[in-house]
């Protein structure tokens, strides 16, 4: 579960690029209300180890490493690929290798997503999935069952890409298959470029679900996240392997954000999420000092080598 947990804060982190508007190397979303969001397109190596365990895990080490890596343009889209491999150790001496590869592709316009990943367990497939997502205007209805009671001690006000849409999911592996979620969602680049903007707006808060194509392609989340104080300490300067045009790197402001991903039938209620990250986020979409909390053991990336990137002409 680590490594899926590590896949979603990347791609809800780096997604850089949904743009209406163009900056000579960088991706541009122009909001009327507050300044845009430019994002950077870059590869990012982190070396992710294990922080903390408890006492009932049977987990002796986890060390690994992230290259991620984002790609496009305002025109076309954006990609973004992942590898992250892990060795885990066991208490008893067993080590195990994970292999985690993933891709995933948003149109400019954030109506339409191509996903895919494959996990290896020691160098062999144990899991592959592939499909495409579409929202539409029209809310898909999914059932008659009644609606969730909420709780107004547990409410969180939502941050919603559009009150009318819904979404259809196509898989195609392992095997062919069709889903609907009749509720509005985010892909992860539009979650991540909406979250920036709500901390450049001085936001403390942020929520809404989040559709990444993990779990077998037919599962949302419900996210909610703190956002703390601004900061323009320029911490990417620091980073030990620092290559492309540093001068984009200049006065960026960052902020400390938490976010606590739930299962969507819980989030009215007092319910511990299934997991939480910790994450330094920079306004160009780039992320450093990683902490993932599962609770019974955490995970801790560090920004080894960052390799800023042109943006891709449009054609």
């Amino acid at each position: 579960m680590q490594f899926k947990a590590m896949v979603r804060i990347m791609l809800g982190v780096v997604p850089a690029a949904i743009a209406a508007g163009v900056a000579p190397a960088l991706a541009q979303i122009v909001n009327p209300v507050t300044s845009p969001v430019r994002l950077q397109p870059h590869r990012a190596v982190y070396d992710v180890v294990l922080d903390e365990t408890g006492p009932a895990m049977s987990i002796s080490s986890i060390s690994g490493r992230v290259v991620y890596e984002l790609m496009g343009s305002t025109c076309e889209g954006y990609a973004q690929n992942m590898r992250f491999v892990t060795e885990t150790t066991t208490t008893e001496g067993q080590t195990n290798t994970t292999d985690l590869r993933t891709s995933s592709w948003e149109d400019a316009a954030s109506r339409r997503m191509r996903f895919s990943s494959s996990t290896f367990g020691n160098d062999q497939l144990a899991e592959q999935t592939q499909g495409t997502a579409t929202k539409l205007d029209a809310p898909t209805k999914l059932s008659d069952k009644p609606p969730v009671p909420q709780s107004p001690t547990a409410r969180i006000s939502e941050q919603i890409p559009g009150s009318g849409q819904s979404l259809n999911i196509d898989v195609t592996k392992p095997a062919r298959k069709s889903a609907q979620i009749g509720e509005p969602v985010f892909f992860p680049i539009d979650h991540s470029v909406a979250m920036i903007r709500s901390a450049k707006a001085g936001s403390r808060v942020f929520s809404g679900n989040l559709y990444d194509g993990s779990e077998g392609g037919e599962k949302y989340y419900f996210t909610a996240a703190m956002i703390g104080n601004a900061s323009a300490k320029g911490e990417l300067e620091a980073v030990p392997k620092l290559t492309g045009d540093t001068a984009k790197l200049a006065g960026l402001r960052s902020w400390p954000v938490s976010i606590a991903y739930f299962k969507p039938e819980t989030r009215h209620f007092d319910q511990l999420p299934l997991y939480e990250m910790y994450f330094r986020f920079h306004e160009n979409g780039i992320t450093s000092n990683l902490l993932i909390d599962h609770g019974d053991y955490r995970l801790k990336g560090e920004l080894k080598e960052l390799t800023l990137l042109d943006q891709s002409p449009c054609k």
